[in-house]
């Protein structure tokens, strides 16, 4: 049976600890937040007691790397060493328009990046390290284990997020494991990201047995149906038309589907109508998971022999804090242990 995941990403900030505590209790074997705030996944480790804790995901290039690489080791002191390092590079247009700068060759960036904190926490605390790179460069200690620590530090588990065939090579090569992104289906999971983290694989002398391939799942539930479908189709829409994530479809025989949501999100952005119209029923229901309680239940069992994890996540581009609350809620009831 896949493990299960749930992200809290949308939810209000002050409410992530009390429902990673809830998460931890349901049983899930995960649970994730996005990378907005480093400190809150301190405070999601000191609430919870067996589940991972995941950052879904850190946009690498938006800090500084030695900054990013004791966070970590910090996060797994106060986790008991369940912290997990999500990592993703972001696409162009959002670093352009976040952080000025477009960070070209982003694969060859983030593996750089990755061979260096790897580097990093395997040198023990105190021991002198020097990391020459294209991109990074370190100078100084170790981050390792010590004898003044508690505990020995584990080297933090790094899962990627990935779209494109270069990125899931990387993460199979490189990675622990995948933050698979919310619009991919199974079919897609199929016939693109899974062969080329294979590739990745066999580069590395590894096996899928040692790679942990997240799903994250596009999920809303709710007693009105029509009301659920419209929430993921919006959510799901506005993911579809990045255009760096114009392979999910495409490989998928369904360009005609990407050029019209396209159309209504670049050309109509202010007619929301517009956009959840463009996508098609049978879309939705291969993208996301929605419905009653036994809807999301039945729909999510078709990742169950695809992926190692099933990780739910809220559709809340059109939701009301309130309505993203009430999701959540209902992910945990439904899909907790």
């Amino acid at each position: 049976m896949a493990r299960r995941g749930i992200s809290l990403a949308y939810s209000e900030l002050n409410e992530k600890a009390e429902f990673a505590r809830k998460a931890d209790e349901a049983g899930f074997d995960y649970i994730w937040n996005s990378g907005e705030s480093i400190p809150v996944f301190g405070a999601m480790s000191l609430t919870t007691k067996r589940a991972k804790i995941g950052s879904g995901v850190i946009r690498a290039f938006a800090h500084d790397a030695r900054s990013l690489a004791q966070h970590c080791v910090d996060l797994q002191i106060l986790s008991g060493g369940r912290f997990i390092l999500g990592l993703g590079g972001g696409t162009k247009r959002m670093n352009i328009n976040q952080l000025g700068e477009a960070f070209e060759h982003p694969a060859t960036r983030l593996r750089e990046l990755i061979k260096m904190f790897r580097q990093v926490w395997s040198t023990p605390a105190g021991q002198p390290i020097t990391f020459e790179g294209t991109y990074y460069r370190y100078v100084g200690s170790g981050l390792g284990a010590s004898r003044r620590r508690p505990m020995d530090v584990p080297l933090t588990p790094i899962y990627l997020a990935a779209v494109n065939r270069s990125m899931f090579r990387l993460a199979g090569e490189l990675c622990d494991g995948l933050c698979g992104h919310p619009i991919a289906s199974v079919r897609f999971i199929q016939e693109v990201a899974w062969p080329s983290i294979d590739e990745g694989l066999a580069r590395a002398g590894r096996t899928r047995d040692s790679f942990d391939h997240h799903a994250w799942i596009i999920t809303a539930i709710s007693n009105d149906r029509q009301q659920a479908l419209r929430e993921v189709k919006f959510h799901m829409g506005r993911f579809m038309a990045t255009r760096s994530y114009a392979i999910v479809l495409d490989s998928q025989g369904l360009e005609s589907v990407r050029h019209a949501v396209q159309e209504a999100f670049f050309q109509h952005n202010e007619d929301p109508e517009r956009l959840i119209a463009a996508v098609p029923d049978e879309v939705a229901e291969q993208h996301a998971i929605f419905g009653t309680i036994d809807d999301v239940r039945r729909q999510a069992k078709r990742y169950e022999d695809v992926v190692s994890t099933m990780t739910f996540y809220t559709a809340s581009f059109s939701m009301s804090p309130e309505r993203i609350r009430e999701n959540i809620n209902l992910m945990i009831e439904a899909f907790g242990r």
